[in-house]
């Protein structure tokens, strides 16, 4: 067919043009295509001049892109759903340790040694460890007693923090796990209410239930003290207990809370956390050391995670302790949903955009000179804000 010489220039006309090098002049290429009717002919002089050529089919293929392009999303068909990345035949164990690629696993109610397939760290799973603690994973064994580990079964709950050096990469610190059992010492080293709301607000991130545990109540000198220190925490629905591997108490309390769930216990090194585990359940044989009398802080005792079974059900992962726990995946807009005392109060500031730092006229800071808050928790929200500000 011939097309008229008027059509012609008329397109023309409508055609813009972007200048490329300095005196060569090229057709623009037509951004939107939403904007055309699904009936209209498709027509070549839509593209360019060098796209003129093209395979037989090409043509069919530009059209149906087209019409796909310019369909209502009743008319799209959804796409199939993707395929696991690795499928394999195997055991399915859990993983109890990992120390690179080695790690240990229990099968049929039985630890035997595992190493991890090098296919796994090819994985770009957004974490620097792509096996943790408490991972549910498909084994396989050779023959002459040696285990590996193929793949990793989907997760429940993650509970990560950006890694130090590799971010945005992520470090999983556990698996699957029901609960966070957030331990901080009353003395020794001393109560750090900052790092144990990073964790309230991890496991909110990660949809994990939390416990909020004060460990060494016998160096308590003041019982009203510890009430109202804790009592933020009760306000805000969480469960709060006190407890002592020397006197015992809360421990019987403790048992109950981890009896038939996953339980991973996160706090400060020194906080006692692998002796309290050893008095939920003599026998478990964790490493327990000494606290620093030089700077007041635990040492690192537990080097690496492990996941211990209950004898009267469900299991506990032992972490390292540390000392910073930064918050993946929290925005500034997200921060205050972590604190509704504050969020509250900031209705009532000056200025709508209020950080609650050195403005003037900021309610959460004349409320607490007032004591109407507490210091600690606005401590604690001004030290992430600055962190996620940068």
């Amino acid at each position: 067919m011939v097309r008229k010489p008027k059509k012609r220039q008329q397109r023309r006309g409508r055609k813009t043009f972007r200048r490329s090098g300095s005196v060569k002049r090229v057709r623009a290429r037509q951004k939107d295509w939403s904007g055309r009717s699904s009936e209209q002919e498709w027509d070549e002089m839509d593209h360019e001049s060098l796209e003129r050529v093209m395979p037989r089919d090409e043509r069919d293929r530009r059209k149906a892109i087209d019409q796909v392009l310019t369909a209502s999303p009743q008319e799209v068909e959804p796409p199939a759903p993707l395929e696991p990345i690795l499928e394999v035949e195997g055991a399915s164990a859990l993983v109890t340790a990992v120390a690179g690629m080695s790690a240990r696993i229990e099968l049929d109610g039985v630890e035997r040694p595992a190493t991890i397939r090098g296919l796994l760290t090819e994985l770009d799973t957004g974490y620097i460890n792509p096996v943790a603690v408490g991972d549910r994973a498909i084994v396989t064994e050779d023959g002459a007693g040696a285990w590996a580990i193929e793949s990793v079964l989907p997760r429940s709950t993650v509970l990560a923090r950006p890694d130090p050096f590799l971010a945005p990469r992520q470090q999983v610190v556990a698996a699957n796990a029901d609960q966070i059992l957030v331990v901080s010492s009353w003395l020794e080293p001393d109560l750090w209410p900052e790092l144990i709301d990073r964790y309230l607000i991890a496991a909110s991130l990660s949809d994990i239930s939390p416990i909020v545990c004060v460990n060494k109540s016998d160096l308590m000198e003041s019982r009203a003290e510890y009430e109202a220190v804790t009592q933020v925490y009760r306000d805000m629905g969480y469960r709060t207990l006190a407890t002592s591997a020397v006197t015992g108490e809360g421990v019987s309390d403790l048992r109950a809370e981890l009896t038939g769930v996953i339980t991973v216990v996160v706090g400060l090194s020194g906080t006692g956390k692998s002796s309290l585990m050893s008095a939920v359940q003599p026998g478990l044989d964790l490493r327990v050391g000494d606290v620093s009398q030089a700077h007041r802080q635990g040492r690192h005792t537990t080097t690496q995670a492990a996941m211990y079974r209950l004898d009267g059900g469900g299991y506990v992962a032992d972490t390292p302790g540390i000392r910073e726990f930064g918050l993946a995946g929290l925005t500034l807009g997200e921060l205050p949903l972590f604190f509704p005392e504050i969020d509250e109060l900031a209705a009532e500031c000056r200025f709508s955009n209020c950080a609650h730092l050195e403005e003037p006229k900021c309610a959460v800071r004349r409320a607490e000179e007032e004591g109407r808050v507490f210091p600690s928790r606005v401590a604690s929200y001004r030290a992430i804000f600055d962190e996620l500000e940068v």
